[in-house]
């Protein structure tokens, strides 16, 4: 089955907006948080920042390793987080490794490659303004 979601309005520091391939999510470890979730096709690997592991209570004991992205380098603990993804009947929940990025950022979660396009086919329709997701079926 195929789930679509339309892109969402975020808005930019500098005051504009801008519409973009994000889902509602349901992330979880020892607590769970609702929010919306970037789709990132540019990221190997899923992030958050600190604020949200707080909230989550992720296990953070690992050691720290360097996470690269557009803004540079940065420090980051690599852990994993449960993800539920829900629309009407659909309902898919899976773990997924998580970059968390260490100190004062504040982003939206980023759902990187690893660990959920491996799950998915993923469209996303810029004209339109949806993302579509439908689960794989392994045989």
């Amino acid at each position: 089955m195929t789930v679509t979601f339309r892109y969402k309005t975020v808005n930019r520091p500098d005051g504009s907006t801008v519409k973009t391939p994000s889902i509602p999510v349901t992330l979880k470890g020892k607590e769970q948080f609702d929010t919306i979730a970037l789709i990132d096709s540019g990221a190997d690997i899923s992030a958050i920042p600190l604020s949200i592991a707080q909230i989550l209570d992720l296990n953070l004991d690992a050691d720290k390793s360097v996470a690269y992205g557009i803004g540079g380098k940065v420090d980051s603990i690599e852990t994993k987080m449960n993800i539920t993804v829900e629309k009407g009947h659909e309902h898919y929940s899976f773990t997924i490794p998580v970059k968390v990025i260490l100190g004062k950022f504040d982003f939206p979660p980023l759902i990187g490659r690893l660990g959920f396009f491996n799950k998915f086919i993923i469209s996303f329709n810029q004209e339109r303004e949806r993302v579509s997701l439908k689960r794989i079926t392994r045989r």
